[in-house]
């Protein structure tokens, strides 16, 4: 189960936007009217976060402790389009603040990002997904629903390179991914794939290696 931390979707800087309430629901949904929803995995170490920058930076290195073995991480967690190659993506919903979405058979790969250290043999990747509902009853107010979708490969795909785009493979959300030789490398592009019928959106990554 996953905890939710609401997060106020119009603050300006977002860098410091205030957290506004935390849930941990049983059903992986939550409302998200003027909210933007940073999802925290079951085991992951966070405490009393102040704002929107010290949730994240202690999410991931949350989750960079609880893969015992791994020292480095990358993520990004898609509040802005930065690192979407645009080039290379296809049937993509582009926006601000967690408005990142695929269509069906939509394509989203990210730029090259380098990567610290020496070129790595093993890595984890992990993802988010979700879709939003909406609710508009002409006698009651407008509601938007947050609801968490599994991460499998029913819904996205993903493969990953890391030597910048030139050989991928194909990784599944949490599983060990032994990188060949000819493959490794410092250079990190993610590829996903919707394979679903729906729109789904995209709410952050995290390679561990």
């Amino acid at each position: 189960m996953s905890a939710h931390y609401l997060v106020d979707l119009f603050a300006n800087p977002f860098a410091n936007a205030s957290i506004l309430d935390v849930r941990n629901p049983p059903t992986g949904q939550s409302l998200s009217n003027g909210v933007l929803v940073v999802r925290v995995p079951d085991g992951v170490r966070v405490q009393r976060p102040v704002d929107y920058t010290d949730l994240v930076t202690q999410k991931y290195a949350g989750l960079l402790g609880f893969y015992a073995g791994f020292t480095r991480i990358a993520f990004d967690d898609l509040i802005d389009v930065l690192s979407v190659n645009t080039a290379t993506s296809s049937k993509v919903l582009l926006g601000d603040r967690s408005s990142i979405a695929l269509y069906p058979a939509g394509v989203l790969e990210t730029v090259s990002t380098p990567l610290s250290g020496a070129a790595a043999t093993q890595a984890i990747l992990l993802w988010e997904t979700y879709e939003y509902t909406d609710a508009d009853d002409k006698n009651d107010r407008f509601q938007r629903t947050y609801s968490e979708v599994p991460s499998d490969p029913s819904n996205i795909t993903c493969q990953v390179s890391f030597n910048g785009g030139l050989t991928f493979n194909v990784i599944t959300d949490g599983a060990t991914l032994n990188i060949p030789l000819l493959d490794q490398g410092t250079n990190l592009v993610v590829r996903f794939t919707n394979a679903s019928l729906s729109k789904l959106f995209l709410g952050s990554w995290a390679l561990i290696y």
